[in-house]
Formats: C-alpha cells, sequence, structure tokens
C-alpha cells in the first residue's frame, strides 16, 4: 500500500492543481500500447482518470518539441543534465499531464511522478518539471521510491534573481505553486535578505501545498520582529515580470 500525500491544513479554494512533466528519449521507448503498470506505485485513491500521456514527434511537432530545450530551459538544462547534445537529438518526448479540481490531498501529484518514473525505467534520459522549471536526469526520476514522503523542495523551485531590480530589490520568488493550485510567492529585498526571505518562502510554500491559503492584507510576524504584508503580484513600473505562468502573491515588509 502506498501512502497518500496528505494536505493536513486543506482549505478549499476552488482552484485546480496542474502538473505537467515533460519526458525525453532518444526514441519512443514505449511503443503503441504502453502499459506502464502503475498500481503498486499509487494510492489506491489516486485520479488515474485525469492522467493526459501522449507522446510526440519530433518529425511531426519539431517547434513543440524544440520550444522544451531551447532558451531558458536550455541554460536551466546544462546545469543539471550532463549531455545536452543528447536533449538536443532526442527524437521524441513524452508530456504527462493531470489536473485536479481543488484536490484535497496531492495524489495527483504522485501520479504524475509515478508516470515519470515508469517512462525513465523504459528509457527516458530526461524529466524536465515544467512548472517548476527543474530538469531531473532520468536515472533519478526512474530510482524514485513511492513510499518517499512528500518533500516541498522537490516539488517547488526557489530562485533569487543576483540582479537587483530598482525601486524592488533582489527578485526571490518560487516556481510550481500551480502544482497545489496555490499561487506563487514572490518578495524584493536587498542583498543581505535574501537568504532569510528564500527560508521565509520555503516555509510558506510548504504551508500552501499542505492545503492553506494566504489572502491579500494578510499580515504575519517573522521572528517576532519582521512583519510582512500579502498583496496581489502585479508586474508594473517598479516591480519586475517574472514570467511565472501561474499567479502569485507579493510578500513586502509592512
Amino acid at each position: 500500500m502506498i501512502d497518500p500525500w496528505l494536505r493536513p491544513s486543506f482549505r478549499p479554494t476552488g482552484r485546480d492543481a496542474i502538473v505537467a512533466l515533460i519526458a525525453f528519449a532518444d526514441e519512443d521507448v514505449l511503443g503503441a500500447e504502453p502499459d506502464l503498470r502503475l498500481g503498486a506505485a499509487l494510492p489506491e485513491s489516486a485520479p488515474v482518470a485525469n492522467l493526459d500521456l501522449r507522446v510526440h514527434h519530433h518529425a511531426v511537432s519539431p517547434d513543440w518539441i524544440d520550444g522544451w530545450r531551447t532558451g531558458a530551459l536550455r541554460n536551466l538544462a546544462a546545469r543539471k543534465l550532463d549531455d545536452l547534445g543528447r536533449l538536443d537529438a532526442a527524437s521524441c518526448c513524452y508530456s504527462i499531464a493531470v489536473a485536479a479540481e481543488d484536490p484535497a490531498d496531492l495524489t495527483h501529484l504522485q501520479l504524475g511522478w509515478a508516470v515519470a518514473a515508469a517512462i525513465a525505467e523504459a528509457g527516458a534520459f530526461a524529466i524536465l518539471d515544467a512548472h517548476a522549471a527543474n530538469w531531473l536526469p532520468g536515472p533519478a526520476v526512474a530510482s524514485l521510491s513511492p513510499h518517499r514522503p512528500f518533500t516541498v523542495q522537490q516539488e517547488v523551485s526557489l530562485t533569487a534573481e543576483t540582479e537587483p531590480v530598482p525601486g524592488f530589490g533582489h527578485p526571490v520568488h518560487t516556481r510550481g505553486m500551480v502544482k497545489f493550485g496555490r499561487p506563487d510567492l514572490v518578495a524584493g529585498v536587498p542583498a543581505d535578505r535574501i537568504e532569510e526571505t528564500g527560508r521565509i518562502l520555503n516555509h510558506l510554500a510548504r504551508m500552501l501545498a499542505e492545503g492553506d491559503n494566504l489572502t491579500p492584507g494578510q499580515q504575519f510576524r517573522i521572528d517576532g520582529r519582521r512583519v510582512l504584508t500579502v498583496a496581489p503580484y502585479r508586474p508594473g513600473d517598479t516591480i519586475p515580470e517574472l514570467n511565472l505562468n501561474n499567479d502569485a502573491l507579493l510578500l513586502a515588509d509592512a
């Protein structure tokens, strides 16, 4: 039996949670009628009917496939993958999508990773977590234990931009909170607060992943001294556009 990843603080919001993984392979490693044998790798309550698994061949959809391995995503791949030449030469990839309506647990996320692990075991050598903008080598995904506990740091990317934005500071932000049906988190801070802010965002991301919610106007105190106010994230003259592909909340010192 595989234990479901629970959301002990779940509060309904009406938002969809969306998982999107892209698995690259040298060739079609699944064949015409794939049998992924997921039963032993999933909680019984996993929403298998919500899975959308498709194969994409470069000969048919070159622009779609190349869009996942060029530009900023390629720069990220260079940090995480050993062989970019193999990524460039891959003739096909698989899209793994799971959407869940306001889920009270995270079995949709377990489903997405179980499918990715099965495809990696079949021969896919690189997996892109599209919403988190995170690459993982195929063998690392194939070896994921279905019994592992939920870890928010493995699901959400935390980025601190090295260049400050005038009037805003260094952007520190999450990517991937749409996987939980929650907004991403953004802050602008001076250089000496980047590390502390990263810890705060990790903590809040865990809260949201477990089902809690933040609302504009809400305030909370950090370490008994720093008060943060939650506001909608709206890029503008002094607030940078971070291209999160998700709505977000801005955390600002009160």
